[in-house]
């Protein structure tokens, strides 16, 4: 018969409440809190597998009474509290897009899976899991760790304001690193042969020729190209100045819903992306012509649309162009000329200006500087895509590093006659090498 387990009380030490172990093994701690409105004073139960558990669950629990919050964070979920801090503190942090991406992120993936539990409900396991199924719904890992690093910055508020022990992101992993497996469709330029036609469509459009052609021979990004002026473009040395792009400012409600959008003028997305890029021939000419067409149109519109601080690609009313109503016209343009098939939208012309060079074999990190990366490993990795012509070049090179061609030829060349010889002499070698082989197992057993 199994030795009944007796209730163990053990003393307590400050701050550490009652603390005592049950019969089936659980120990419990408690701890006394404030008075109802019968002047009976309440009571907490915790519970945990050790004795060293409980009193850390006991000692959090006196922390956060003590602090005056605890009222606060048992009547309230993560998701009222993570929602307060994003709009009280959050907000005020970072810039308008990364707060929209913020609070994305918690509507999308933080409340609807975590947000109904208590702040002393989520452990590691939790989160662990939580991020487990983003990666299960196949976001990218850089989204899935941008979210971790989301929550750990509020659960490092949390234990600051005494609402909670220690940080429970502190355990949980995510894979440093992505593997992807190459596909074929994910060529992100023009297809080589599809480029003609995609400029000759273009010379049709005497807006979109010139905007396209920065991108797409300059490789500019579609807000940096939306943000020149005439001060940038220097037909004199053939080069274009970067200094400034456009962003779309968001604004937000109480509730973290965004209510309106604004383009500005803002920095460059790094300071590596302020630069100086060439202008090649072709280039040059479509801006001049544009030139031409926008001081043709000043007169008309009663606006000088060539003055050196003037926008190069305003609208007719001078002020910049939107990113969405630019982007409206390109679909439209290539809906008319039956290129929407190819997939080609802005950022593809950019993909189109380093492919271009990279298929010049020109170097990683001249590529790098005119595109305006910080990391020449996201020029190699993300703005070089593979398509066969690559590995013809590959095979090209062996080919002709080992003259394999010119050794078929040789036998190819060889009349019927030439070629029985050659066979006989081949088969001789043969018997010679075996006749040795033999004479030499001879001499050894001997």
């Amino acid at each position: 018969m199994a030795k009944k387990k007796t209730q163990t009380r053990t003393r307590r030490n400050n701050n550490e409440g009652s603390i005592y172990q049950r019969q089936d093994g659980l120990w419990v701690g408690m701890i006394s809190l404030a008075y109802d409105e019968n002047g009976k004073q309440k009571r907490k139960a915790i519970y945990g597998k050790t004795k060293i558990e409980v009193s850390k669950k006991l000692a959090e629990l006196t922390n956060r009474i003590s602090s005056d919050n605890y009222d606060y964070v048992k009547d309230n979920t993560l998701s009222t509290i993570m929602k307060e801090w994003l709009m009280v503190f959050k907000k005020s942090q970072v810039t308008p897009r990364t707060f929209e991406n913020n609070i994305t992120k918690f509507k999308k993936h933080i409340e609807p899976k975590i947000g109904g539990m208590k702040l002393d409900e989520i452990t590691s396991i939790t989160i662990q899991k939580m991020l487990n199924e983003m990666q299960d719904e196949d976001l990218s890992l850089d989204y899935i760790k941008k979210t971790k690093h989301l929550l750990r910055q509020f659960f490092e508020y949390a234990v600051e304001n005494k609402f909670i022990l220690e940080n429970p992101i502190n355990k949980v992993k995510v894979k440093s690193q992505e593997h992807k497996i190459y596909n074929k469709t994910e060529y992100k330029a023009i297809p080589i042969e599809k480029r003609d036609e995609f400029i000759t469509s273009l010379n049709e459009h005497s807006f979109l020729k010139p905007f396209c052609f920065v991108m797409m021979f300059a490789g500019l990004r579609t807000g940096e190209t939306l943000a020149l002026q005439w001060k940038d473009i220097d037909f004199e040395n053939k080069n274009i100045k970067v200094e400034r792009a456009t962003t779309i400012v968001p604004k937000f409600d109480n509730n973290g819903k965004v209510i309106s959008r604004k383009t500005v003028i803002g920095d460059t997305k790094t300071i590596c992306s302020k630069r100086v890029v060439p202008m090649p021939d072709i280039l040059v000419n479509a801006i001049k012509e544009y030139y031409k067409l926008q001081q043709e149109k000043s007169s008309q519109y009663n606006f000088d649309f060539i003055d050196k601080e003037s926008f190069v690609f305003c609208n007719n009313d001078g002020e910049i162009r939107s990113y969405g109503g630019t982007k409206k016209i390109f679909y439209t343009f290539l809906k008319s000329h039956n290129l929407n098939k190819y997939h080609i939208h802005f950022h593809t012309l950019r993909h189109t200006f380093s492919n271009t060079l990279f298929e010049a074999d020109q170097n990683p990190k001249v590529i790098q500087s005119l595109l305006g990366h910080k990391d020449v490993k996201t020029t190699i990795t993300t703005y070089n895509s593979v398509d066969k012509s690559y590995f013809d070049k590959a095979t090209k090179v062996f080919n002709e590093q080992y003259k394999i061609e010119q050794q078929e030829d040789k036998y190819n060349s060889l009349e019927d006659d030439e070629l029985d010889w050659e066979l006989k002499r081949l088969l001789k070698e043969k018997e010679e090498r075996e006749r040795r082989k033999r004479k030499r197992e001879k001499d050894f057993e001997m």
